[in-house]
């Protein structure tokens, strides 16, 4: 790829004036602050029109294989669709000189994701051996906690692993315990720790999915009042602080180089990318043989309907927002039932549909009644939008959720599962009576039209 080419989402911009210098390794020493001024305007940044991102260098340091022109930079993020500011990390094509290329290069740590600073923030490594980002006013937006530690200094590993260091040039703080969304090679996800999303492609803040790792597995789920989850590896986990052998192995066959990275991204798929921004459309999705497309909690917004990744809506709903492409869309109430009009509120059924949230059992709200008992729970619940209903032999013993959010369902028939599904769907008694009306016009006209078909077949034979 040339620098300066047209930048694609998720593309960025970098300081072509920081580069690579064998005679001074990548590492400092220096207690004076940087900081983020004219991070928009200053021409060394050479920004193409459709760029997203800027980011400062502080510190670049090569991956040592001769063969590739690959480095990992340190410094200031600016994230210019949403207007903030972050200290990260990024994997960086390099030019023969040493030069970073303009465009082809990925974000994958962020220190101060929840917290963004503005222009004229500084970063400094202070003498007690703090490394703290601090805000225009002063305030303190983050920092390492590594003060009387002993620090020595700060540099960025040719693994891509920002490391404060003492004496002996031992690890005091690093940022591979810290992980944002992403893991580089060599990078381990340990029990206690989380992988979060982005909210978009070109929003790098927290999103709407998380995996955490456990001693009990791996998990994942979707970020809502009360975390649901759509994902689990269930494993018989030691209490080892490194185990010798894998508790669990996701498997998956791929070839990848030292910028190759794993990231859960804004859609809640987990991906493994070969290096470049530009292998999207070669990602591989890590999960896609225990999780198909209709699996994931927001692949059809709203209220959708999934059925084999394409998208429909409920009966007295409307198609609301296009997603990604024209067969993904979100739903809408049209007449939207409150807790005003409780009286005056029935259950449509849709049977067959399934919810992504019937992995964690535990998380039902009722357990072991009958199904009416399931759609009386909703009824009287003001907050209830649907009720699912999961059951193996009978409706007199299942298993009930009741939905107070917005989220995808799943429409892909018997057969797929062990068990049965029905999905509840609340809406005014009003609009359930015109609903059974239409339904009603509906198939009188289409068994007219079957009438006329055979009328014309026979015709045509005859």
């Amino acid at each position: 790829m040339k620098a300066l080419a047209t930048c694609k989402l998720g593309s960025f911009s970098i300081d072509t004036a920081a580069q690579y210098d064998p005679d001074n390794p990548p590492s400092t020493l220096l207690f004076a602050p940087w900081t983020t001024n004219n991070l928009s305007y200053d021409p060394a940044f050479k920004i193409t029109q459709n760029s997203k991102v800027i980011m400062r260098i502080i510190l670049l340091k090569k991956v040592p294989n001769p063969s590739l022109s690959i480095g990992f930079a340190f410094g200031f993020v600016y994230d210019r669709p949403i207007g903030s500011i972050f200290l990260g990390a990024a994997s960086v094509r390099l030019a023969s000189n040493g030069h970073a290329y303009g465009s082809d290069f990925e974000v994958f740590w962020l220190a101060n994701r929840n917290k963004s600073v503005h222009e004229n923030a500084t970063l400094q490594l202070q003498k007690n051996g703090d490394l703290i980002l601090r805000d225009v006013d002063g305030t303190s937006a983050w920092s390492t906690n590594t003060s009387n530690m002993s620090v020595a200094g700060l540099k960025m590993m040719d693994t891509g692993n920002l490391v404060l260091y003492g004496d002996n040039n031992k690890t005091l703080w690093q940022s591979f315990d810290h992980p944002t969304d992403t893991l580089l090679p060599g990078q381990k996800l340990m029990a206690g720790q989380k992988l979060v999303s982005r909210a978009s492609a070109t929003d790098l803040t927290e999103g709407s999915f998380y995996l955490s790792v456990s001693y009990e597995g791996l998990f994942a789920f979707y970020r809502s009042t009360v975390p649901q989850m759509y994902f689990n590896l269930s494993v018989n986990a030691t209490m080892e602080t490194e185990p010798s052998e894998p508790d669990a192995v996701l498997s998956n066959p791929v070839n990848y180089s030292e910028n190759a990275y794993m990231r859960l991204d804004s859609d809640g798929h987990l991906r493994f990318y070969n290096g470049s921004i530009d292998d999207y459309v070669d990602a591989v999705d890590i999960l896609a043989d225990v999780l198909r497309e209709c699996d994931y909690p927001t692949v059809c917004g709203n209220f959708g309907l999934c059925s084999y990744g394409h998208c429909t809506c409920p009966p007295s709903f409307d198609q609301d927002n296009v997603l990604d492409n024209q067969s993904k869309f979100g739903c809408k109430e049209i007449n939207p039932v409150t807790c005003e009009n409780g009286q005056s509120q029935s259950l449509i059924l849709l049977k067959d549909v399934y919810y992504f949230n019937y992995v964690d059992p535990d998380a039902a709200d009722l357990k072991g009644i009958h199904m009416d008992s399931c759609k009386d729970a909703c009824l009287r619940n003001c907050s209830c939008k649907v009720a699912m209903f999961q059951f193996h032999y009978s409706t007199s013993h299942g298993i009930c959720f009741l939905l107070s959010h917005s989220v995808s369902l799943i429409n892909e028939g018997l057969g797929r599962r062990p068990y049965n599904s029905y999905a509840f769907i609340k809406l005014p008694k009003e609009q359930e009576s015109q609903r059974l009306s239409s339904v009603s016009a509906i198939a009188g006209i289409t068994v007219g039209t079957f009438a006329l078909v055979v009328l014309v077949v026979g015709f045509c034979i005859l």
